[in-house]
């Protein structure tokens, strides 16, 4: 059950105990976590292709 709260706008979850709150806090956490990670990975493996492109090109003889 979900009550609104008029003073501040804020949602209260009523009927709800602190370690459900919790777990979805943490669940929450880990996927911002994986999200991140995934993105830093992609990036370095974009970032690694372009220096690897281009390097290969300068000792083939290509311009960059």
């Amino acid at each position: 059950m979900v009550m609104i709260w008029q003073g501040f706008g804020s949602i209260c979850l009523a009927g709800t105990s602190y370690s459900e709150i919790l777990y979805i806090v943490i669940l929450v956490i880990k996927c911002g976590i994986y999200t991140l990670y995934v993105v830093f990975v992609l990036i370095w493996l974009h970032l690694s292709f372009i220096v690897f492109n281009s390097v290969s090109r300068i000792f083939h003889g290509g311009k960059l």
